[in-house]
């Protein structure tokens, strides 16, 4: 279902702007651009492999996957797009889709038209650079990923994903207690880490007995940061959040 609301980029712009502050006619020249809002169930294909998409979709609220199916209907999951997350921002560049996209909860999307936003980053060099550092720092995540499946232990590479996950939802304010909501099935969990559902159940039941996490319902609450980094080498430099290095003076 579609439906106009006031609904902006604000979440998105947000996020750029932790990282470094824009300029006033650039930040409201983004937040002026149209958009169009969508809600969706849980369970959602967004985005499908192979598609010619012709929007940018921002995450409003919710939580969302990209993935690859392959031929046997097995499923990678390759990354998860949170709150003020850009879910295909590459997309704006590269023509056809070569992932899918799945609501793993119920989502509110925002999206931009991809001529829209190209239009901005040509104008303002800043909002330009802005973009740039994102999808950055979205295959900086990715190559963090391709570590974590390849190299990392079953429990290493579970415990660094709880710490990535946390990370993130703490620099948008969802961190509460050093609890967050997490609403992916073990199934999605498992699709993520490259491990079975069966182990995977048993990596989440030995972080549990170990007392580095504690779960009720959809809420995992980090209960021993430091032996968690100890675990899975986790360092959260990889999400760059010092931000880009400064430009060159106006």
């Amino acid at each position: 279902m579609s439906a106009r609301t006031p609904l902006t980029l604000a979440r998105f712009v947000a996020k750029l702007e932790r990282r470094a502050p824009l300029p006033d006619r650039e930040r409201a020249a983004l937040l002026a651009l149209p958009v169009e809002t969508r809600r969706h169930d849980a369970a959602r294909e967004l985005i499908r492999e192979g598609e010619r998409p012709w929007r940018c979709s921002m995450v409003e609220s919710g939580v969302i996957s990209s993935c690859r199916i392959l031929r046997d209907g097995s499923r990678q999951i390759l990354s998860f797009h949170l709150p003020g997350d850009m879910v295909d921002l590459q997309s704006a560049l590269m023509p056809v889709a070569d992932r899918s996209a799945h609501a793993l909860s119920a989502v509110t999307i925002v999206s931009v038209a991809q001529d829209d936003l190209m239009a901005l980053a040509v104008r303002f060099p800043a909002i330009l650079r802005a973009l740039w550092f994102d999808t950055l720092t979205d295959a900086a995540i990715q190559r963090e990923w391709t570590i974590n499946v390849g190299r990392r232990t079953a429990r290493a590479r579970t415990a660094h994903l709880l710490l990535e996950f946390a990370s993130r939802m703490e620099a948008i304010g969802l961190l509460v207690d050093d609890s967050f909501e997490f609403p992916i099935t073990q199934a999605g969990l498992a699709d993520a880490l490259g491990l079975t559902h069966v182990h995977t159940n048993r990596m989440v039941q030995w972080l549990r007995s170990q007392h580095y996490i504690r779960t009720v319902g959809r809420m995992v609450t980090i209960e021993n940061w430091a032996e968690m980094r100890k675990l899975s080498g986790f360092d959260r430099a990889y999400l760059h959040p010092e931000g880009p290095r400064a430009g060159p003076a106006a």
